[in-house]
């Protein structure tokens, strides 16, 4: 029986994380086309979230408008949530925006623990400017406010640095650094030498 695999894929705004999660799991099933996907994005499901009409969505949308993190709970709860109600046995899970701080990660490598996965962390590594210059040209409405996005470049600094650390000590998990500051393809590429996926 085949190893299942869990990939976590690490960026700040602007590292160009959602591509390269496209793109890796495009590889993915060239290389391996039987086998199924299953994507967590935290990310949209947090944007739907904030659009619920219950008091905690309230909440939510209170705390991130003024430049708070929500807590822990409501990040484990968006990730565990899409894998109880629609994981369904899949070979391979792409998280895109998961753990975002350090409460996360015993529950998150928990979780594929007891999901039999193997556990492998992508971190897209880019500079603060390369960061800014990148998010702003892309032109998706959050990014347009500078202010907002130097909020969200020092929340990843302070919350999701810690996370990172927390894998990248934890023997279970094989973390990947990767440059961040070339062209989409040279990443991928470089993504895909180090995961042996060539």
């Amino acid at each position: 029986m085949h190893q299942k695999t869990a990939y976590i894929v690490i960026g700040q705004s602007g590292s160009g994380k959602g591509t390269q999660v496209q793109l890796l799991m495009k590889r993915l099933v060239e290389i391996q086309p039987l086998f199924k996907i299953f994507m967590v994005e935290t990310g949209a499901r947090f944007r739907t979230f904030m659009h619920g009409e219950t008091y905690v969505y309230d909440r939510t949308k209170q705390y991130i408008e003024a430049g708070k993190l929500p807590p822990a709970f409501l990040g484990v709860y968006a990730w565990a949530d899409m894998l109880t109600r629609e994981y369904a046995g899949e070979d391979i899970i792409v998280f895109d925006g998961t753990p975002r701080i350090a409460d996360e990660v015993p529950l998150l490598l928990g979780a594929c623990d007891f999901l039999e996965m193997k556990v492998k962390v992508i971190k897209i590594n880019v500079s603060d400017d390369w960061a800014r210059e990148k998010a702003i040209g892309r032109g998706r409405e959050d990014d347009r406010d500078a202010h907002e996005l130097a909020g969200r470049l020092a929340w990843y600094h302070e919350q999701v640095a810690g996370a990172i650390e927390l894998l990248k000590k934890n023997p279970k998990v094989e973390f990947i650094d990767i440059n961040g500051e070339q062209t989409i393809p040279e990443v991928h590429e470089e993504i895909c030498k180090a995961l042996l996926l060539e």
